[in-house]
């Protein structure tokens, strides 16, 4: 056994797992799209076509998306762009993740623990590390941790270990602080038990880990603004999933969308003015965009309006 790396307020201990680099033939995806008032941005999503989840890729506004053009041999899933723009991180069902050169997509790195399952890669933005959840389950049940790679993904060191699951991490843009969601069953006053979701924030220096927002709710995939000052989430707080903002400090709490539909996966601009968003209703994920401020969402229907193609998982850099 190793200490953990960081230490939290919850007492936890890791294993240090050796990782297993290989090659795949894999094609990335990247997009430089534009949208009505937002700077042109780098931006991937997934798309259920063919009876499968495939990362595409749209080079322009109105371009048609181009998938993968290899089988993957399973689902694709939350594909993360690289700080600098030359690598795609993201899951495939049953493999784990894998990270892959924009410019030479033939060449592919699997990350990967000797047990478990390694999910929602993230990137550190000032390293250039990825940190991601590596979920087990066994007959007792299921525990989620989180954990980074150093060295160029050649080593693999636990991150976050603490009561419940962790999941949905995400680095603040000056690399300081770690944002995650944390599943836990909670005892309710003659209400019998319920699993919440509660957001975390660690500093990624000291260890120490605080509760952003507190409550009995569903909080969860939280995405740091450019400028690192707020944080957007999904929550049901209102009573389904819509869009939440808060400020790093835990203040300023404030609901973006409302209406029909369950909204999650929330994505800044680059230059922070608006959001991206999945919207899943009767049945059918899409991608929609609004202002950071506040306001109607729009559609963003990379394969066009009329579409019925289901769209989820965007990462916009």
């Amino acid at each position: 056994m190793s200490a953990l790396w960081g230490v939290l307020t919850a007492v936890a201990a890791g294993l240090l797992v050796r990782q297993r680099p290989v090659r795949r033939w894999v094609v990335a995806a990247l997009a430089a799209v534009t949208v009505p008032g937002v700077a042109t941005a780098e931006l991937v999503f997934t798309a259920y076509r063919d009876g499968m989840w495939v990362i595409h890729r749209q080079e322009t506004s109105g371009a048609v998306p181009v998938p993968l053009q290899a089988d993957l041999g399973g689902d694709g899933s939350a594909p993360a762009l690289s700080p600098d723009g030359s690598r795609v991180a993201f899951e495939i069902a049953g493999q784990g993740i894998l990270v892959c050169l924009v410019q030479r997509p033939a060449e592919c790195r699997s990350v990967r623990l000797d047990d478990g399952s390694t999910v929602r890669p993230a990137w550190n933005p000032q390293s250039g590390e990825l940190v991601f959840a590596r979920y087990l389950a066994d007959a007792r049940g299921e525990d989620a941790d989180l954990f980074a790679t150093r060295d160029g993904l050649d080593r693999i060191v636990p991150l976050v270990s603490q009561t419940g699951n962790q999941d949905d991490p995400d680095v603040s843009p000056d690399g300081r602080l770690l944002a995650y969601s944390s599943a836990q069953t909670v005892a309710l006053h003659r209400a019998g038990v319920e699993v919440v979701r509660h957001l975390w924030v660690m500093d990624l220096t000291s260890g120490v880990a605080r509760l952003l927002v507190p409550g009995v709710h569903q909080d969860m995939h939280p995405d740091w603004s450019p400028d690192g000052k707020r944080l957007a989430f999904a929550s049901d707080r209102s009573g389904q999933l819509e869009i939440w903002v808060v400020g790093a400090d835990g203040e300023g709490l404030r609901q973006l969308t409302g209406g029909p539909g369950a909204k999650s996966w929330p994505a800044w601009s680059p230059d922070g003015r608006s959001l991206l968003f999945v919207k899943a209703l009767e049945g059918r994920e899409s991608l929609w965009v609004l202002k950071a401020e506040g306001g109607g969402a729009s559609p963003l229907a990379p394969f066009g309006a009329d579409s019925e193609v289901r769209v989820r998982d965007p990462d916009w850099r």
